[in-house]
């Protein structure tokens, strides 16, 4: 016979399927509060009450009523053992067996599983009590797990009125926030296979002495908070930017070399309620790197230079715009001729002004590039001799293709 072992069971729905092959039996798991944590497969002989179990993803009301009423929560409740359900036709419920699942005296959960003939063998039935024990550590452990990101989403989002609210939910959570603080956030346009990422990149965290306090995976991404104190600083002779710079090109080297891979972290903040403020500056980070690839050499948002502006200069230039500028001439110029001053525009500036780099990244003579350049400052009306019109075109252009990839 099949056997239930505490080491092979990495979560809830594993139990189930394990409990299921032992007791030969469809097996649900709930919480107390009658919530669907975890379902073994279907089986043809399933019932209605247990299918709108699943789909609803908790007992339905008028189940749930019915089990009281007949009397067989209260002796699953004051009972440690397995305990037979009659019936109950009217509910679409067949006759199951469950137990109450105990962390230490508290009831955290049942386990259900329909019975088909009502034989079991005692082993089986040691099995099941087996089961029921490890769901108890599994559900405490889901639970903890839930709390950790409840407490996460509140300091991400800003839903803490001061430093002693967020404090004390912490203590509550079983966790201990660091002094400083900053977000890790990995995106992925095509979201691969990210299962045993987090643990890879706590392990590198963990090399330079940095904590991963809490985090959370979802599909396509994934949030950390992380954080250290003076000794992780100390111990490797070096800055907090540069000990987040090490970590990340670690995460890089752990991880499947993956394209459209985002990884960007917020500043290094002093106060729980700050956390906020690294978290948007992460995700502003990896919008830059989906917009603009020159960026994405950036993963520390305070080095991130100018680029940090260009999000809040975008969401001013659409509130105010300017109809009619250099740009606009330059670009309407360039539809009718068929020319590319906007481009050539663009590189001579990113190269700072230098006409011989400029000439051989346009892949053009010099003197082609200055008669460029002599009409770019004719049909713009630019004065490429002025640094603030320089640095203003510079701008402008980097909110173009901001805006274009946006």
């Amino acid at each position: 016979m099949a056997k239930i072992i505490e080491g092979e069971v990495d979560s809830l729905q594993t139990l189930a399927e394990l409990i299921s092959e032992v007791m030969g039996s469809p097996v649900t798991i709930e919480d107390e509060a009658h919530r669907l944590l975890a379902y073994s497969m279907h089986d043809p002989n399933t019932d209605p009450a247990r299918i709108a179990t699943i789909i609803g993803r908790r007992v339905p009301e008028h189940v749930q009523r019915a089990l009281y009423e007949s009397g067989a929560m209260q002796r699953l409740q004051d009972s440690t053992e397995p305990q037979h359900i009659e019936q109950l036709s009217e509910v679409g419920l067949s006759r199951r067996m469950a137990i109450s699942v105990r962390h230490y005296d508290e009831i955290v959960g049942y386990i259900w599983l329909l019975e088909y003939d009502g034989s079991y063998t005692d082993e089986q039935l040691e099995q099941f009590r087996h089961g029921a024990r490890i769901a108890a550590g599994q559900i405490m452990q889901q639970q903890r797990r839930q709390q950790h990101i409840d407490l996460l989403r509140r300091l991400l989002s800003g839903r803490f009125q001061s430093e002693q609210e967020a404090a004390q939910q912490a203590k509550e959570s079983g966790v201990e926030l660091p002094v400083h603080h900053y977000v890790l956030l990995l995106e992925h346009d095509h979201p691969p296979d990210m299962s045993g990422w987090s643990e890879r990149i706590v392990q590198a965290a963990n090399e330079y002495a940095i904590r991963v306090t809490l985090h959370m995976q979802e599909p396509s991404r994934i949030v950390l908070l992380c954080g250290f104190g003076t000794t992780a600083i100390n111990a490797h002779h070096a800055d907090a930017a540069a000990l987040i710079r090490s970590m990340i090109t670690r995460t890089r080297e752990l991880l499947p070399q993956q394209e459209e891979l985002y990884i960007a972290a917020g500043e290094q903040v002093g106060s729980a309620l700050h956390i906020q403020r690294s978290y948007r500056q992460a995700r502003e980070l990896v919008l830059l790197h989906r917009q603009l690839p020159e960026t994405r050499t950036i993963h520390y948002y305070p080095e991130a230079g100018f680029y940090r502006y260009l999000p809040a200069m975008h969401r001013e230039a659409e509130q105010f715009p300017v109809t009619w500028g250099p740009l606009d001439r330059l670009a309407a110029y360039d539809q009718e001729h068929n020319s590319n001053l906007l481009q050539t525009l663009a590189v001579f500036l990113d190269l700072d002004s230098d006409t011989k780099r400029a000439a051989t990244r346009l892949h053009v003579h010099s003197n082609t590039l200055n008669y460029r350049l002599k009409r770019i400052t004719e049909v713009g009306g630019i004065d490429l001799t002025s640094m603030s019109e320089k640095v203003t075109l510079y701008l402008e252009l980097k909110l173009l293709w901001f805006d274009t990839s946006n």
